[in-house]
């Protein structure tokens, strides 16, 4: 615990002293009337200013060397025919506020008229106020606070800080607060404060926990724990507390036998090549450590426990599809319950369920003879009321995407009315029937590459003008050339994409 108050340039212990002018003496053997420019001289002493000094003088070099006053001077002797004056006076007051359009003043006046006719010197003088030369401005300023000083019996706890305040110069310069006291500058008014000196307490836990139970029954991956907690926090510089809290051990523990079950086979039919069948998988003890990437080893079924139950486990029927079979999927999930609405209101007081699964076609002659899928409901309770909404995508080349969208935003199949579904293909009207049109992307008639429209006064196509151009002129000469008959040009139509749409029942798109 320490203690630090700041200290100004004013409490110096040692300052100049200085005595009086002595009196103007002019050198004899330059001026034999004794008057004219003389010198004055006058003792400096450098003194101790501390209760205990008494004002003893001191060596010239303990005090600030950048003020030693003068001790000497130039002074004038007026001879009997030379106009006397008075010294000048102190220079008028500045504004509070430094303005250099404001000027200073001093006078003098006579005090003996010549007995020649001979002018006087100026009586009076102005110089502009300027900031920091000849007009200063003040300040109050406030230390920083001290640190936290407390009585003398603690060494930590409840204490005060204190601040200090000091009249401050324009230029810099510390002045005495008299300066400032008497320009009634605002004062503030909080100089001590609460301060709080944390006392030094270690950190305090509790002893260790015993060990927990092993989390495994067998295997290698088991683990104990122990745990401690913290009674008290550190303060000040006292010992911090441990970052361990929680320890971790492994415990060994016998090996874990398991049964396991192998990948089912392919289907097999007794006796034929397609139709009802069975699958089969293998069951097997195995020995494991007990980890999530450990492998197993194969070992006797004795060291398992007793067998699961063997019914649907190791066998499971199958189907392998004759050819012109139609072949059926797996069922779909269970749709939501939907009720029959009108407007947003239902009648009903169940609803429906409804699942479906779609047919798979082994052979290309039995296709139409196959549905394309087969729906099944059932009744249900808590039906929501649903509305159905066709949605497209954007045109790209003439064609588009077009599904049936629930109101809870669900793609489904089914639903919406066939009558208002949009078309998917984009064709234009009239149908692009000349030679080398086709329909564009905004829906009407224009022309291949290397062909230019001609068009009606109504805006629909006449018909193709192929562009000159230099190179089918070079190809027909060089034909002709080697006797080849020049090629007629042939219409390359632009080129289509497919859209293939698939429905699985009433599952998203």
């Amino acid at each position: 615990v320490y203690e630090a108050i700041p200290c100004y340039s004013e409490c110096n212990q040692y300052s100049w002293r200085v005595e009086p002018w002595s009196q103007c003496e002019i050198s004899s053997a330059q001026n034999s009337l004794y008057c004219g420019e003389g010198i004055q001289t006058r003792q400096i002493r450098c003194i101790n200013t501390t209760e205990g000094g008494d004002g003893e003088p001191v060596p010239l070099v303990l005090c600030n060397q950048s003020k030693v006053p003068l001790e000497k001077q130039k002074c004038i002797l007026y001879c009997p025919n030379e106009c006397v004056v008075s010294e000048w006076s102190h220079w008028s007051q500045c504004p509070e506020r430094c303005d250099p359009s404001i000027r200073q003043t001093r006078t003098r006046h006579i005090l003996r008229m010549p007995l020649k006719p001979k002018t006087c010197p100026e009586s009076a003088q102005q110089r502009p106020c300027i900031l920091n030369q000849n007009c200063f401005q003040y300040s109050y300023n406030l230390t920083d606070w001290s640190t936290c000083q407390l009585n003398e019996n603690s060494a930590c706890g409840q204490g005060i800080r204190n601040r200090l305040l000091s009249c401050i110069r324009s230029d810099g310069k510390t002045m005495n607060m008299n300066h400032c006291e008497q320009l009634n500058l605002e004062t503030p008014t909080k100089m001590t404060a609460n301060c709080m000196v944390e006392c030094v307490v270690n950190c305090l836990v509790t002893e260790w926990s015993p060990w927990s139970e092993c989390s495994q029954t067998c295997g290698l991956a088991g683990q104990m724990l122990r745990t401690r907690s913290i009674i008290m926090e550190a303060q000040g510089e006292g010992r911090p507390c441990p970052a361990d809290l929680i320890q971790f051990r492994s415990c060994v523990v016998k090996p874990c036998y398991s049964w396991v079950l192998g990948e089912w086979s392919l289907c097999s039919v007794e006796g034929g090549q397609c139709g009802d069948g069975i699958q089969v998988r293998n069951l097997q003890c195995v020995v494991l450590d007990g980890t999530s990437s450990s492998t197993f080893k194969q070992v006797e079924s004795t060291l398992c426990e007793e067998l699961p139950p063997k019914e649907n486990l190791l066998q499971l029927p199958c189907s392998i599809p004759c050819p012109g079979d139609c072949h059926l999927s797996e069922w779909s999930e269970w749709s939501s319950c939907e009720l029959t609405c009108i407007d947003g209101r239902s009648f009903e007081s169940m609803g429906r369920q409804s699942r479906s699964r779609t047919f798979i076609i082994q052979s290309f002659e039995n296709q139409d003879s196959c549905p394309e899928q087969e729906l099944e409901t059932r009744p249900c309770s808590g039906g929501k009321c649903y509305n159905y909404v066709w949605k497209t995508s954007l045109w790209q080349d003439n064609e588009r995407t077009v599904w049936c969208q629930r109101s809870d935003r669900l793609n489904v199949t089914g639903g919406c009315s066939m009558q208002l579904q949009p078309a998917t293909i984009r064709h234009c009207n009239p149908a692009c029937k000349k030679p080398f049109s086709y329909c564009t992307q905004g829906g009407i008639c224009g022309c291949e590459r290397g062909y230019t429209e001609i068009m009606r006064s109504n805006g629909f196509l006449d018909y193709c003008m192929k562009i000159p151009g230099l190179a089918d002129k070079k190809a027909d000469m060089e034909n002709l050339k080697s006797g080849k008959k020049p090629k007629q040009p042939q219409h390359t139509p632009p080129p289509q994409k497919c859209l293939t749409l698939a429905y699985d029942g009433d599952v998203d798109m």
